[in-house]
């Protein structure tokens, strides 16, 4: 099973980005029997990539969907084999650790596959003692299968007549040889020599019993191979044709999977074929595991923990098949839904990252100096420097905690990473309302609220029309029945508010005049305790 991800919501936000980053570091130290890796699902706001970077924290990836991948399920402890090895071997190893098929390795990448249906194909050849004529083998080939030992002949030579056991009356089993033919016999004299008179190109003599030195005389000056192995003659028969080589019997249509790829079409191409199994390689073709139907019938989910959201619009792309095992968060309650209890940390505080160094504190885990770092840098901008009405006095706390353990003074490097936000950047409104960007179903309609936190507010409202018409394409294309944008100066207190669909909830909601498209609303800091609840209450 694949490590646990932890995110936040979708258009991330420095809360979201840092509770993710901080709470895996803690689930990796509390729980190390499990891997916990941050990621995000989106670009990494301004602040973010300043605070990661000032800190020297590494960025989480981002990651497109949370949909159950092959390397999700696939099996990584294969054996494998090479194409010089014979199907003795082969059939050994799988026995051996109770595997159906084992990947065929030549210079390190993936060339075939031989399983179980492979081996019961030459179990079945073995009881009609097929010869070799399809699939020639060498001396050596024949040897090294039955454990024997070459008393005359080349190794290298190629055997490619039949093959059959010497139980006759010499002079009838005479009858019966034709030149290039393999003859397994017993310690029988006379049809030894006989054997070889009559063209046969090997003699395999069973029971560990060495010809007398006239038949590897007579075998030396024929060209023909003599071979002595401890098996029986019965067990020598069904032997045999496993010296086949890997190379030659091996699957080379086996079917390849990406480890990227969506289970739900690999699972789809594996159960429409013949294959009961698939290898799993890179891009250089390199063996990286196998998938099976069973891995497909067990229908593992990627185990996810959700921050700073628990809302299935706000997610990952596929949460919904995926096992949300916890929620850390700060919101009202969503809709995502578990199929058994999980940890579901939720708290009326203003920032997911409140929470978290709640945990730390907790478990009795002292965060490093960096971490403590950019959780103080989410506690800062998701409050507002502490000034948004969803502030508490845990969030205080937490902040003045978090500054000491970081060692910086809270309100300059609060000040400092706001200005961080648009130091340096050209302004593009396609950013500005998409960056921060939630969504809400307030009862039938489907409403978005952006935010732009700043200490010069003037800056961006020289944008205005350039954002008004940008947020009216993404209405458009969305299919928004209100969509606002929350321009907020952080030194000012309050918020600039543009608005374009159906504008007269927002008045309603906030009390505010929005014909012209924006209007100012003082000490208006947090968009989820002063629009989002409002505009649900409006609603209703």
């Amino acid at each position: 099973m694949g490590p646990v991800l932890v995110f936040g919501h979708r258009n991330p936000d420095n809360d979201s980005i840092c509770s993710a980053v901080a709470y895996a570091h803690l689930k990796n130290l509390s729980d190390p029997d499990d891997v916990y890796v941050p990621a995000r699902l989106g670009p990494v706001p301004t602040e973010s990539a300043w605070a990661f970077e000032r800190f020297g924290i590494e960025l989480p990836e981002e990651i497109g969907h949370v949909r159950t991948r092959v390397r999700d399920v696939m099996t990584t402890d294969v054996f494998t084999v090479t194409p010089e090895a014979n199907m003795l071997e082969a059939g050994r190893l799988m026995r051996e650790r109770d595997v159906r098929a084992l990947p065929v390795i030549d210079d390190g990448r993936v060339v075939g596959l031989v399983n179980v249906r492979i081996l019961a194909e030459l179990y079945i050849d073995e009881t009609e003692v097929a010869g070799f004529a399809e699939l020639p083998v060498t001396v050596g080939q024949v040897a090294s299968a039955l454990d024997g030992d070459v008393l005359a002949g080349d190794t290298k030579m190629r055997l490619a007549g039949g093959v059959l056991i010497g139980a006759m009356e010499p002079r009838t089993m005479v009858g019966y040889i034709k030149p290039g033919d393999t003859l397994i016999v017993g310690d029988r004299a006379r049809t030894q020599p006989m054997a070889l008179e009559a063209g046969a190109a090997c003699l395999v003599v069973t029971g560990g019993s060495r010809p007398g030195e006239d038949v590897l005389v007579l075998a030396r000056e024929k060209g023909a191979a003599v071979i002595v192995c401890p098996h029986d003659t019965y067990a020598a028969a069904r032997i045999i044709n496993l010296s086949r080589t890997v190379g030659q019997v091996m699957d080379r249509g086996v079917m390849m999977f990406e480890p990227d790829m969506l289970l739900s079409e690999a699972a789809e191409d594996l159960l429409s074929s013949t294959h009961r199994e698939a290898v799993v390689v890179d891009a250089d073709g390199r063996l990286e595991g196998v998938v099976t139907r069973t891995n497909v019938a067990r229908g593992l989910r990627r185990r996810v923990i959700l921050v700073d959201h628990n809302e299935l619009s706000q997610s990952a792309v596929g949460v919904d098949e995926a096992a949300v095992i916890e929620v850390v968060d700060h919101h009202r309650v969503g809709d995502v839904q578990t199929s058994g209890p999980i940890l579901f940390l939720n708290m009326p505080v203003g920032s997911t990252a409140t929470v978290v160094t709640g945990r730390y504190r907790e478990l009795g885990v002292m965060p490093p100096e960096g971490l403590a770092g950019i959780m103080l840098s989410a506690v800062l901008s998701d409050t507002v420097l502490l000034k948004s009405p969803t502030t508490t006095d845990t969030d205080r706390e937490t902040a003045e905690w978090l500054a000491g353990v970081a060692r910086v003074d809270a309100v300059a490097f609060g000040m400092e990473m706001f200005r961080a936000r648009s130091a340096g950047e050209v302004f593009s409104a396609e950013s500005a309302v998409r960056a921060d960007l939630k969504e809400y179903h307030v009862r039938d309609d489907f409403v978005a609220v952006g935010q732009i936190e700043t200490v010069d507010v003037s800056a961006v409202l020289e944008h205005r029309d350039e954002l008004l018409s940008t947020m009216q394409a993404l209405r458009d294309a969305r299919g928004y029945t209100l969509l606002m944008l929350l321009v907020t100066d952080v030194v000012r207190e309050g918020s600039e508010v543009l608005a374009v669909g159906r504008t007269r909830l927002a008045e309603r909601a906030l009390g505010a005049d929005l014909s012209s498209g924006s209007a100012w609303l003082q000490g208006v800091l947090s968009r989820k305790k002063q629009v989002a609840a409002r505009l649900i209450d409006a609603a209703g």
